[in-house]
C-alpha cells in the first residue's frame, strides 16, 4: 500500500472520530450541561495540540514507520492468505497487552502512561491525552514487534486504524452512552470495560488492558467487568490538577524522583524505576497486588 493511501485512510478515520467527539462535546457540555467544557476537554485539547506538533516533526514515531523497520528484520511472514487477518489481530493485541501491562507495572513507564489516566472524568478526547514519550513506546510494540512477529505492514496499518477508531469509542463519556453493550460484552472491549480500566478503585485497577477484543485479558487473568455495586471513580491515586499540562505530564516523574532521592543505595533507587507503582524500599508496599492481598486477608472484596 502506498504512503498516500495510508494518509487518505487515516484522514477518513480521523474525520469520523472528530465528529464523534464533537457530538459528545455538544451533548454533555451544551445540550445537557452535565460537564463544564473546561473540566472535560480543556486539558486533552491542549495536550493534543502539543502532541500533534511533535508528531508532525517526528513522523518516525508512527506505528507504520516502526512496522516497516520490523518487517525488514522479521525472520518469517504470515503470508498473504485470509488467515493473516485474524492471526495479525491476535498478535497485534498481544503486543498491545504487553505494552499496556508494562505501562502499569513498571514505574518509570507508569510515569509516562499516567498522563492518559490523570483526568477525573472520561470523554472521547482523553484518548489524545497521552505523554509525548508514549508515542515511541506504542510505535515500537504495535508496529515494530508486531511486524517482527511476521504480520505484514498493510495488515498492521488497517488493524491500527480499527484500533484507533475503536479506542476513541472506548473513551466515550458514560454520560453520552451509559450502561453496558449487550452481546458485545462477551467478546469485545467495550466502553464499560474501559471505564473500569480508567478507575482508581482497587477492584478495577490494572485490568482490561486490550483495546479491541477480550482475548488476552481473558487468557492472562486481567479481565474485570464493571459491577453494579462498585461505582467507578476516575483518575489516579495521586491528587492531580487535571487542567494543568505540567502536573499531568510531569507530576509522576516528580514523585518518582522524590522517592529515588530518599532511597538508600543504588539498588533501591533502581528498584523504584522498574518495580510497580507503590513499591517501597521500606517494605510497606502500596502496589495494587499488595493492597489486594491485604484486603483479601481481611476478608474484603476480591476481583471477580
Amino acid at each position: 500500500m502506498e504512503l498516500e493511501k495510508y494518509a487518505v485512510l487515516a484522514g477518513v478515520v480521523f474525520a469520523i472520530s472528530l465528529l464523534i467527539s464533537l457530538a459528545e462535546m455538544l451533548w454533555i457540555t451544551y445540550m445537557t450541561r452535565q460537564e463544564s467544557f473546561k473540566h472535560a476537554y480543556a486539558q486533552p485539547i491542549k495536550n493534543a495540540v502539543f502532541v500533534g506538533l511533535v508528531t508532525s516533526v517526528l513522523p518516525i514515531l508512527s506505528t507504520v514507520a516502526f512496522a516497516m523497520l520490523g518487517a525488514e528484520l522479521a525472520p518469517l511472514s504470515l503470508g498473504d492468505s485470509w488467515t493473516v487477518w485474524p492471526l495479525g489481530l491476535v498478535i497485534f493485541e498481544f503486543w498491545y497487552w504487553v505494552q499496556h501491562w508494562l505501562g502499569h507495572k513498571v514505574r518509570v513507564l507508569w510515569c509516562i502512561h499516567s498522563a492518559h489516566h490523570a483526568p477525573d472524568t472520561l470523554t472521547s478526547l482523553i484518548g489524545l491525552g497521552r505523554h509525548i514519550l508514549e508515542l515511541p513506546c506504542l510505535g515500537f510494540f504495535l508496529g515494530f514487534m508486531t511486524a517482527l512477529s511476521g504480520v505484514p505492514v498493510e495488515v498492521i496499518f488497517i488493524i491500527s486504524l480499527i484500533d484507533g477508531f475503536w479506542g476513541k469509542f472506548l473513551h466515550v463519556s458514560p454520560k453520552l452512552v451509559p450502561g453496558k453493550y449487550g452481546f458485545l460484552e462477551n467478546f469485545m472491549q467495550t466502553p464499560s470495560y474501559h471505564r473500569g480500566h480508567h478507575a482508581k478503585n482497587l477492584l478495577y485497577m490494572d485490568t482490561n488492558y486490550t483495546s479491541i477484543t477480550l482475548l488476552w485479558d481473558w487468557l492472562l487473568g486481567t479481565l474485570q467487568p464493571l459491577r453494579e455495586d462498585v461505582a467507578v471513580e476516575y483518575g489516579i491515586t495521586r491528587e492531580v490538577d487535571s487542567e494543568s499540562w505540567r502536573d499531568v505530564q510531569l507530576g509522576e516523574f516528580q514523585a518518582l524522583w522524590k522517592d529515588m532521592k530518599q532511597a538508600p543505595g543504588f539498588k533501591n533507587k533502581l528498584y523504584y524505576l522498574v518495580m510497580p507503582p507503590g513499591w517501597s524500599h521500606t517494605g510497606e508496599h502500596k502496589t495494587v497486588s499488595a493492597q489486594r492481598r491485604r484486603l483479601a486477608d481481611e476478608g474484603g472484596m476480591a476481583p471477580g
